[in-house]
């Protein structure tokens, strides 16, 4: 360790005779995305990601904490803001597709970077400045120019208003959340996600899920020999993790060319769970491995776990904040599957971390955290909210729904969701089923309940007649959707709320009335003051008791419409397709009228023409 402090304060002396040399600095303003770089004063993109390398050795000892070497960019807007962001040290890699497996090999040395995302045109300035045990050094400042948004740019994702349970743009452009969790790659590594990627965006997907876990993106974990010993841990040094972050940093550039926005998952309860996936025998964190744990729930109290957690937000900020395509911070995937600490520790934990988050992160991105299923069901059931401390700090912005059942126990999705996200709307903010599966067991048990698709189906469109910020995101990616080519039904989905103003609407969860003859029907309607979306279906069928009979002469009956002229059109939530228009003339109290002959479900979207 004196070996390294010793280094880096060679490198500080000498970097003070640059700064008499400004010009000799490297620093240059990034192209965007794509992550090129040009000469100073190259223009940028309102909302694109300017990128710079630094000219600053990457010092020996750890560079990944900041009580070491610690180098952070100030930006200064053309009106006078100034904005700190924090820079990561970082390497390029190479990778191949061999046997069906990634490899990477380094290309060039670590290096660091800083990555900022600027919200307003006009002219900016910025500067770096690295502050170790040795001393502090900086560059100059350098200049570069925003322009114009490119037309797919619209600003990070933000809550539509206060109370609101959508979702907008920064510029107001609504956003409606569909897709799928993606969570992590099989043995194809990124090459998984050129496959995916390009097979939702085909549909017009626009989100995805991410985890960083130990098999995949995760920055810190141990690495043994073929017999077993502890070779190595990167708890608090990431220098060994770097292909992960490279991986990550691909699979972002991905989605972003897809439109397909991201919500990034930091840590998994396995990591930190005795019961459910276990992964504690080999996480850094054990003392067993050297880590400053005896038990896996020490992690929400213990002062070091603190300080190492708050060490890789900042490393994890500092290199996806910029992202486009971030919509969001998942702070924990199930937190209540982990060993639990006091509820008031596991609250407490959030609200520091969160906190944390929100004072690295300039350009303000949603942060969330989620909680298995069984206890928002047990609550909602029992009329308690053991969580609801969680969901009520301020730090958290959108609550999250997880639920999966067991395939020999058929749960009415239609029917459910509505009440869960209800139950949870209580806290005021967006509701999220972020998760959520016909069988939380496995592949083989969800396709034996689901030959067909249909709780896949409902899962999808629950989400939207829920009264929640997307449509149902659901699991099993890789070994059931993908194969089974399930995709159609997100396709239809994206048509059906496409150019819809979910958060304008003020959409409120209605119930419909319908009827056929000798049939029972389901209706469920969002009603706005501009627009009603009413999904129609057959009672008899459900993704675990199909019924594939045709349903004819459904008459629909809508109350509450504003006078006036309405017009809609009725689509096949299978395929995406327009089945019959609608014209309405609405004068006074309830307006009847028929549906299209249907199998299953339908739905209509019904416009009130100015």
């Amino acid at each position: 360790m004196r070996k390294g402090v010793e280094t880096v304060k060679r490198v500080f002396l000498h970097r003070a005779v640059l700064l008499l040399l400004p010009l000799l600095f490297l620093g240059c303003g990034g192209s965007g995305g794509d992550g090129g770089y040009g000469p100073p004063g190259d223009e940028i993109p309102l909302w694109g990601r300017f990128e710079s390398r630094l000219d600053l050795p990457v010092p020996e000892g750890n560079p990944y904490d900041p009580d070491e070497i610690s180098v952070d960019a100030t930006f200064v807007a053309p009106d006078g803001r100034s904005f700190s962001v924090p820079c990561f040290v970082t390497r390029d890699f190479r990778r191949e597709l061999s046997g069906g497996f990634e490899r990477l090999s380094p290309s060039g040395d670590p290096e660091w970077r800083v990555r900022f995302s600027p919200e307003q045109a006009g002219s900016w300035s910025w500067r770096w400045q690295a502050v170790s045990r040795g001393g502090v050094t900086g560059s100059g400042w350098f200049r570069f120019q925003v322009g114009r948004a490119a037309p797919d740019r619209h600003g990070g994702v933000r809550v539509a208003g206060p109370g609101s349970r959508y979702l907008e743009f920064r510029d107001g452009t609504p956003f409606f959340a569909v897709g799928e969790n993606l969570c992590w790659y099989d043995g194809r590594g990124t090459f998984a996600y050129e496959d995916w990627l390009a097979k939702l965006a085909l549909q017009g997907v626009n989100v995805i899920r991410l985890w960083m876990p130990s098999w995949a993106f995760g920055l810190e974990w141990t690495e043994r020999d073929r017999d077993g010993n502890l070779l190595a841990s990167s708890l608090g040094n990431y220098g060994t993790r770097l292909g992960r972050a490279w991986q990550l940093d691909r699979v972002m550039d991905l989605a972003e060319g897809h439109g397909i926005q991201v919500m990034l998952c930091i840590q998994n309860h396995g990591a930190f769970s005795l019961i459910h996936n276990s992964e504690w025998t080999e996480n850094p964190y054990n003392a067993e491995n050297g880590g400053p744990l005896g038990r896996p729930r020490d992690f929400f109290t213990d002062p070091e776990a603190n300080a190492l957690f708050e060490r890789r937000l900042r490393y994890i900020v500092a290199r996806w904040g910029a992202a486009a395509n971030l919509l969001a911070w998942e702070l924990w995937n199930e937190a209540d599957l982990a060993e639990q600490p006091p509820l008031a520790d596991l609250v407490n934990w959030h609200a520091r971390m969160a906190g944390a988050l929100r004072s690295l992160d300039p350009g303000g991105r949603l942060i969330t955290t989620s909680l298995s299923g069984t206890q928002t069901v047990l609550d909602t059931l029992l009329g308690t909210q053991r969580y609801g401390d969680l969901w009520r700090l301020p730090g958290i912005d959108l609550v999250q729904l997880h639920f999966y059942t067991i395939g020999e126990i058929g749960v009415d999705f239609r029917g459910l969701f509505p009440v869960l996200v209800e139950t949870l709307r209580a806290y005021g903010k967006p509701v999220w089923i972020a998760e959520a599966g016909v069988d939380y067991r496995g592949p083989a048990e969800t396709l034996r309940a689901d030959p067909y698709g249909d709780g896949f189906h409902d899962l999808v469109w629950s989400g939207i007649f829920a009264g929640a910020l997307g449509t149902g995101m659901s699991w099993w990616w890789d070994n059931v959707v993908d194969p089974q080519d399930w995709y159609v039904h997100l396709g239809a989905a994206v048509r059906f709320t496409a150019g819809v103003d979910f958060a304008g609407n003020a959409f409120e969860l209605r119930r419909a009335d319908a009827e056929a003859d000798g049939r029972r029907l389901t209706a469920a309607a969002l009603q706005g003051g501009g627009t009603v979306l009413v999904w129609l279906g057959n009672a008899e069928h459900q993704w675990f008791r199909p019924d594939d009979s045709e349903v004819r002469g459904a008459v629909l009956a809508l109350g509450g419409l504003a006078e006036g002229s309405w017009r809609g059109t009725w689509v096949d939530t299978r395929l995406g397709n327009d089945l019959a228009d609608v014209n309405l003339q609405v004068s006074q109290g309830t307006v009847r009228f028929e549906a299209p002959a249907f199998r299953k479900d339908v739905a209509l979207r019904l416009e009130r023409l100015l």
